[in-house]
């Protein structure tokens, strides 16, 4: 298998790491020592959780995948009132599922490097809804002055997802974020010289919605309208500048029933009447581009690959593209272009 041989070159996305870490660094507002420490005071190593007296709560957290990167912590408005770098003891980490996702497993002996959050009460709750495919547990960690602590962890809820290489683009999230909150180097450079994946596409291999009326043309307030909640404007998303409409689900008999249902709740509640292109990249980061601030910031190529990615989310375990069609192209009349890619 040709994948299995592929190894992070992680170096093609440094440039434009650092420049997204500018613009994170520069809007965050870290919580001050004293408050810090105020909280602290009432941490106890064998509980991932801290109590305080007025009621409010905070959580240990142990990040073994994208949440180990600043970036990714940012796009998903999760700001840490502190972190730092530990091994997990016991577990080890495996890459499960469609799209080589982390996941961590049971195993005597073995150990992982991750990172440890403290989050507030209502950034847990979020996480918690974000990741809708897993479970908290409780797993112990020793921080690196050999100090253990009880925190959460997140682990598949599903147990019959077969390992899978993760792409390169999650594997330099994670490695980039090792760096970042300073994981121990021999973890890192396990993962950059043992860890094989699923390397990144050229942007000339990058799927592309076709059979697009050249013709037609909404603007971004026709496509407001398409939100879903009135039948009488079917339900429409835009991504790269193409608008697609969701023709409908299949028979509740069908095999892709359940999925296709599950799939059509996230596009209505994210998506829905708007372009995309700005939302997906906030879940999907990518290293190699400059971290977007609003649609504007989106150049041509990564446009592309977010409509590539889409595509392969779309199809992925299915034929959801039979699903939706496409009725034409974002007209932005503010900016007197015409989307033409």
């Amino acid at each position: 298998m040709a994948n299995a041989l592929h190894r992070l070159n992680s170096s093609l996305s440094d440039q434009n790491f650092k420049l997204s870490l500018d613009i994170v660094r520069s809007k965050l507002v870290p919580l001050d020592q004293s408050s810090i420490d105020a909280i602290l005071t009432y941490d106890n190593s064998q509980q991932p959780t801290i109590v305080l007296p007025d009621g409010r709560t905070f959580f240990w957290y142990l990040a073994i995948g994208s949440m180990n990167n600043p970036i990714s912590l940012y796009l998903r408005n999760l700001t840490p009132i502190l972190s730092y770098p530990g091994r997990c003891l016991n577990h080890r980490v495996v890459f499960r599922g469609p799209g080589g996702m982390a996941d961590l497993e049971p195993c005597h002996e073995a150990e992982f490097d991750g990172v440890v959050h403290l989050l507030s009460e209502e950034q847990m709750d979020r996480l918690d809804k974000m990741e809708m495919s897993y479970q908290r547990i409780v797993v112990p960690i020793i921080d690196y002055q050999n100090q253990s602590h009880a925190v959460y962890a997140y682990q598949m809820t599903v147990t019959n997802m077969s390992d899978n290489l993760p792409s390169e683009r999650y594997l330099d999230i994670i490695v980039k974020g090792c760096e970042y909150y300073g994981v121990r180097s021999e973890y890192i450079n396990r993962l950059r010289q043992e860890q094989s994946v699923v390397p990144r596409k050229e942007p000339h291999m990058y799927q592309s919605i076709t059979d697009v009326p050249s013709d037609v043309f909404y603007t971004l307030d026709e496509l407001a309208k398409h939100n879903g909640t009135d039948p009488e404007y079917p339900l429409r998303i835009c991504i790269n500048g193409k608008i697609l409409e969701h023709i409908g689900l299949p028979p509740s008999d069908d095999p892709d029933y359940e999925r296709q249902k599950h799939f059509h709740a996230i596009i209505q509640s994210r998506f829905a009447g708007r372009e995309a292109d700005f939302e997906i990249a906030k879940g999907l980061y990518e290293p190699l581009y400059k971290l977007p601030l609003s649609e504007e910031d989106l150049s041509d190529e990564h446009r592309a690959m977010l409509e590539d990615n889409y595509l392969s989310m779309l199809s992925r375990g299915g034929q959801s593209n039979i699903y939706w069609k496409p009725v034409g192209r974002l007209h932005r009349s503010n900016k007197n272009t015409t989307s033409s890619l």
